[in-house]
């Protein structure tokens, strides 16, 4: 039986604890999917994986008692999605597969033709989260508040190797790229339905630290650049 999963990534989770959960997470449970006194759930996080529980019904108020862990905490593979935020359904999708593909983090960049500037960070998070808890992680990727193009570079730390879905560009497939490089460390850097800028392509390649990849012969839309590229990364 597949359990319903609830992030809870403040909290120390052991044996025979009780955790109380949030207004939201209460009423998901005992609103929104009806649970009741006794039934299971299990809590997630990085630190202590899932643990399978029991459901405590008190009015509109809901707690967990821990009863076994069963699943270990998962290491992740440390690499970044930064991409320029899309239209509500679409950024929705890429902050969804994206998840669940395992990306570490993830951090929106505006760049210079990026026509979604108006970013809700707090829907952003919920989404992470949602997508974390049906994919069966035991962590949810990292989100960080939108950043423009010239301070991103600006702050980049040039030991994480930034990869860039650059249009219209010679260069490898990413298939060939990361098999060759095997990074420890990197982000991917996707940019908006038009493409990043002349200026930004210029800077971009200038920098010892950003390797062009290709993502095929077509046009892609950003979510599915983002998706693809991720995929051939960590698959």
């Amino acid at each position: 039986m597949r359990l319903t999963r609830l992030y809870t990534p403040d909290i120390e989770l052991t044996a025979q604890q009780t955790v109380e959960l949030t207004a939201d997470q209460s009423h998901y449970l005992l609103r929104v999917l009806r649970m009741e006194n006794a039934q299971s759930v299990a809590l997630f996080n990085a630190q202590n994986g899932a643990w399978q529980g029991e459901l405590i019904v008190t009015g509109k108020k809901a707690s967990v008692v821990l009863v076994n862990q069963i699943q270990q905490p998962q290491a992740m593979r440390d690499v970044w999605l930064l991409a320029s935020p899309l239209k509500k359904e679409a950024w929705d999708f890429c902050l969804e597969k994206a998840t669940e593909l395992g990306v570490a983090a993830i951090r929106p960049v505006i760049l210079e033709y990026t026509q979604n500037t108006r970013i809700n960070d707090d829907r952003a998070r919920a989404n992470i989260i949602e997508a974390a808890q049906q994919s069966e992680r035991t962590q949810a990727p990292e989100y960080n508040a939108a950043i423009t193009f010239d301070k991103l570079i600006d702050g980049w730390n040039a030991s994480r190797i930034l990869y860039v879905a650059l249009e219209r560009h010679d260069a490898k497939t990413a298939r060939e790229i990361f098999a060759a490089e095997k990074n420890d460390r990197a982000a991917i850097l996707i940019g908006p339905e038009g493409g990043f800028s002349p200026r930004e392509r210029e800077i971009l390649l200038s920098k010892n630290y950003v390797r062009p990849i290709s993502l095929g012969a077509t046009i892609l839309r950003a979510e599915t650049a983002a998706i693809a590229a991720l995929s051939v990364y960590l698959l």
